[in-house]
């Protein structure tokens, strides 16, 4: 595969995109997460009822949980490349799936690659298998995190998560998934958000925890933080959060 077309977020030096020539805006781009925020997220207002809290202000949703925010708007979603149209019986012991006439988005995955009938393939049936068109490229030193895009729960599947060295391993990643609805017949359309990539620095942190009581330092610093929280409003949010 030669000259195959590059796609970088602002010309981020730790992870990039490419796809063949033939595919250059034919298949829908990956782009950052938080665009792909889901719809009931989207949707929500930001306050709610007539209950305030203890400062006399509206109750807040979860709209404006920023920490929940900030973790659906990290790395890098990969959508579905193409019309899919899947059809199930009442146990998905019978999937059938049709693919656009161009490009084939999805097949399946023998069950007993994940063990048979296991908790992946009950009431799921064959495990499916997403076909990804773009190349993941990292940086020396960075792996790629791939997991569903965060409390996205608009999807009638879900992608497994997994993690792979793509410094080292330049080449199209698939995505297993599992049908999560039974007795379906539901269009697909591109676009659909599949996972989201998140460059990992490999050797970043130790592989065991450390675990231990908190010293007296760090009793008083959670002691502060609480009676900041109780004498002005979003403490996190403004004065504790880094900005994103």
């Amino acid at each position: 595969m030669v000259n195959l077309r590059k796609l970088k977020f602002w010309d981020n030096p730790i992870i990039e995109f490419y796809c063949h020539p033939e595919l250059e805006d034919v298949i829908p781009e990956p782009k950052p997460a938080v665009k792909f925020l889901p719809d009931w997220f989207k949707d929500l207002p930001p306050t709610y009822g007539e209950t305030r809290d203890s400062f006399g202000n509206k109750s807040m949703s979860a709209k404006k949980c920023l920490p929940l925010l900030d973790g659906m708007s990290l790395g890098f979603t990969i959508p579905l490349c193409g019309d899919l149209h899947i059809m199930s019986n009442h146990n998905n012991s019978q999937i059938q799936i049709t693919n656009p006439p161009a490009l084939i988005v999805c097949e399946f995955h023998d069950a007993n690659q994940v063990g048979g009938h296991s908790s992946i393939t009950k009431n799921h049936g064959n495990p499916l298998k997403f076909i990804n068109r773009w190349i993941v490229k990292t940086a020396p030193g960075w792996s790629t995190l791939f997991i569903p895009p965060l409390n996205n729960f608009q999807n009638p599947f879900i992608c497994l998560g997994a993690m792979v060295d793509t410094d080292k391993y330049p080449k199209e990643v698939n995505f297993p998934a599992a049908l999560l609805q039974t007795d379906v017949d539901i269009h697909i359309p591109a676009g659909t958000p599949l996972v989201t990539a998140i460059p990992i620095k490999r050797e970043s942190f130790d592989k065991k925890p450390r675990i231990r009581p908190m010293t007296k330092k760090e009793f008083r610093e959670v002691e502060k933080i609480s009676k900041r929280q109780n004498t002005r409003t979003h403490h996190y949010t403004y004065e504790l959060r880094v900005k994103k």
